[in-house]
């Protein structure tokens, strides 16, 4: 799968784009604020129908005095496959094959991406939450199906919690939930699991290849339902993580009734990112742990690629930032063993150790305006 071909115009500082990518490696380079991650925004839009990053509202995507922007694409995934995303103040709308889409997960089975952001050193450093979306997004990478267990625990956990917070929690009626709760908690939490222990040694490999052989990384999913899930022996069964359930739930009753919220469930689950078998959070140093996260971006590509036959696309912002020379060279030669098709951008191309054949574009106030020699 790679992308033929892509215009835009309109999307934040965007103005009547044309890009025609290079069929492995595309740089983009300029000034900071001229628009090279808008760019790479436009490729995950047309490639995921999602943003780069959550937004609070969708006219943060539009430019200055713009009412609408559009992204059109044509990418090649078992035969020619266009695209159209249409972004207005009041939401987006896409079409695939010139048919409406109704759900993003319909592109997803035939398209990937995979994409680094200088912020997401915060997979390391910050707070679960990023680590248990990074895992949803590697699970639903693997199986779009993961987007109906996700959907359904979602479901399950809002019911519950709608009662707890109730001026007078009905018990009988909390307790009426709890089974469709633990069902929908189990599923999630082993699908979760089965994408880790899928992705850990991978990420691993990855990590030696861009930080050496003293970067020895690994990850573990710590699942509250289960400690064992995420041994090699894979833990328990659904039936017994099911069984164990009420117990579970009954001995956080009042926690949850004082707090007014689900305090058990795997909404409240990590992901350990860990070097020399202690979490790296605490270890990492700033270049570290920006090479162990691009070591999980790599990780998830190579994954996809051996699950689907053809990798995502990957867009690389500003990796080489924080990164040694000698690391960067490292990261540049795994992308290029990966095969993905892969942006990348830089402020001048020579940051960029650019391995065989590549195309280099200047962008500047939010057009392509030239080819540069690399």
């Amino acid at each position: 799968m790679h992308l033929e071909h892509l215009t835009c115009d309109g999307l934040r500082n965007l103005v009547e784009v044309e890009l025609a990518p290079h069929r492995r490696l595309t740089l983009l380079v300029g000034d900071n604020g001229q628009g090279k991650t808008n760019l790479l925004e436009a490729v995950h839009l047309a490639a995921s129908l999602r943003p780069l990053k959550p937004l609070e509202r969708q006219r943060e995507l539009l430019g200055e005095g713009r009412e609408r922007a559009v992204v059109r694409a044509r990418f090649q995934a078992e035969g020619p496959l266009p695209v159209e995303v249409i972004v207005e103040a009041s939401g987006k709308r896409a079409t695939i094959g010139g048919k409406a889409v109704r759900d993003a997960s319909e592109l997803w089975r035939q398209l990937g991406v995979v994409a680094f952001l200088p912020d997401e050193n915060a997979l390391v450093r910050g707070g679960p939450e990023l680590r248990r979306r990074m895992l949803d997004r590697v699970a639903f990478s693997l199986d779009p199906g993961f987007a109906t267990l996700a959907r359904r625990f979602d479901e399950a956990l809002e019911r519950r919690n709608r009662v707890l917070k109730a001026p007078v929690v009905d018990h009988e009626l909390l307790h009426s939930y709890d089974q469709p709760f633990a069902e929908a908690a189990v599923a999630l939490a082993l699908a979760r699991a089965a994408a880790a222990a899928r992705l850990g040694p991978r990420f691993a490999h990855e990590a030696r290849a861009i930080g050496g052989d003293e970067l020895d990384a690994g990850l573990r999913y710590q699942c509250a339902l289960d400690d064992t899930m995420g041994d090699e022996s894979g833990g328990r069964s659904a039936a017994e993580l099911i069984a164990r359930m009420p117990a579970l739930l009954a001995g956080a009753r009042e926690q949850d009734l004082r707090r007014r919220t689900t305090t058990v469930g795997p909404h409240h689950d990590d992901v350990a990112i860990l070097k020399a078998d202690r979490r790296a959070r605490f270890l990492a140093s700033q270049g570290e742990a920006r090479a162990l996260v691009l070591a999980l971006k790599l990780a998830q590509v190579r994954l996809v690629a051996e699950v689907r036959g053809a990798g995502p696309l990957l867009l690389l912002d500003d990796v080489a930032g924080e990164l040694d020379p000698a690391r960067a060279a490292r990261l540049f030669a795994a992308v290029d063993e990966t095969g993905a098709q892969t942006f990348v951008t830089a402020t001048h191309a020579a940051a960029v150790p650019v391995l065989g054949d590549a195309l280099v574009l200047q962008v500047r106030a939010g057009r392509v305006v030239q080819e540069a020699v690399p």
